[in-house]
């Protein structure tokens, strides 16, 4: 099977047109249960440690916002510096292994013979995309990947993201590896990086392009239709219920499209934990709800509907609650997975728009194409 695999031909992917089609409208209070990737609370010592790693590492290549560096060495290799150093790179990788960066990846036509996966399958939102892709988890009790299963592919290059020293060492043993920084807000360099190492630069650029317009477009068009109505993304995970600051798809929301939050985020910025009784504090006018599939959840779900507290929100009055299908682009997106959450909140927020925006995007694309 895994030869098999091994031997499959790359495909690339349809046209552009399908990484940002149309999504159908999201219908008003249908509360379906998802799939979570877990829970969003985060130790404080944890983040202050991972803010003083990425610190240490600013302006490296392949850090925040700076580009890698490839140096051609003869007709066969590549050098690339990036965040944990050089690797020597064969100039037309073919079988690659994404632990990070697949939707990247995906977005400009290169299709990984191995992708990172979670216990529960790939990214919902990609796994049209990734079939008979192998899939690489992690070693129970542990946070490194399977280096046996990857060793067996034989890969070309192995794509990692904030890779800590020791998995860095043992992924070196098999293949060459690409590090690269996946910021906690703005990725657009990283697609810039993926395309240069594989030769799609000007893809790379083109998809961007699109991208941005879509933003742009979007921006506008919920400037006039929203204006300053508080706008939340509510999640429900196991028997917590979180609304997400600027964190996750709250960036997209609040940083990047320039919606209002609720107010509860003036004072606790990435997020704030709610009981149903602090319901009564949230003054959302729009909301968009994510519920994981678990039994913790569905109770908690099933109480928060019964709760007096919940009739009371101004976005259950105005009948403005929005299920979220595919619930991972909202929690670790990739452009890809950004480009739909735009979707999903334009056809809520401004569904007669949708064409205008897509068409802003096609546009782009079309100017900025090989």
């Amino acid at each position: 099977m895994m030869r098999s695999v091994m031997q499959h031909r790359h495909r690339m992917l349809g046209p552009w047109v399908q990484l940002f089609r149309f999504r159908p409208a999201i219908p008003l209070l249908m509360i379906t249960v998802l799939v979570c990737l877990g829970g969003c609370a985060e130790d404080k010592s944890a983040v202050s440690q991972a803010n003083s790693k990425q610190e240490s590492k600013d302006g490296l290549p392949g850090s925040d916002g700076v580009s890698i560096v490839l140096r051609p060495q003869n007709s066969a290799t590549i050098r690339v510096e990036h965040l944990s150093g050089t690797s020597e790179v064969p100039t037309h990788p073919k079988k690659v292994c994404a632990l990070a960066f697949i939707d990247e990846l995906l977005a400009i036509g290169v299709r990984p013979l191995a992708a990172s996966s979670s216990a529960t399958g790939f990214p919902d939102y990609l796994r049209s995309q990734l079939d008979e892709v192998v899939p690489i988890y992690q070693m129970m009790g542990t946070m490194m990947p399977d280096f046996e299963r990857i060793a067996l592919l034989q890969p070309d290059v192995i794509i990692t993201s904030n890779v800590d020293p020791q998995t860095y060492a043992q992924l070196s043993k098999i293949a060459p590896v690409v590090d690269l920084m996946r910021s906690s807000w703005d990725d657009q360099q990283r697609i810039l990086d993926i395309g240069l190492l594989f030769g799609k630069a000007q893809e790379a650029r083109a998809v961007l392009a699109a991208y941005q317009a879509k933003v742009v477009a979007a921006k506008q068009v919920l400037n006039e239709k929203v204006r300053e109505r508080p706008v939340a993304f509510f999640r429900v995970f196991g028997r917590q219920m979180y609304i997400h600051g600027h964190t996750r798809g709250g960036l997209l929301l609040y940083d990047e499209l320039g919606l209002t939050p609720p107010a509860l985020i003036n004072d606790s910025p990435r997020g704030y934990m709610l009981s149903p009784e602090a319901l009564l504090q949230l003054d959302a006018e729009y909301l968009f709800v994510a519920a994981e599939k678990n039994l913790g959840a569905r109770r908690s779900w099933e109480c928060l509907l019964n709760h007096p507290a919940w009739q009371r929100v101004p976005a259950v009055k105005l009948r403005n609650v929005y299920p979220i299908r595919a619930q991972q682009q909202w929690l670790v997106p990739g452009i890809q997975g950004k480009s739909r959450m735009i979707d999903e909140i334009i056809s809520a927020l401004a569904p007669e728009s949708t064409e205008s925006i897509q068409q802003a995007a096609n546009e782009a694309y079309e100017a900025n194409r090989p």
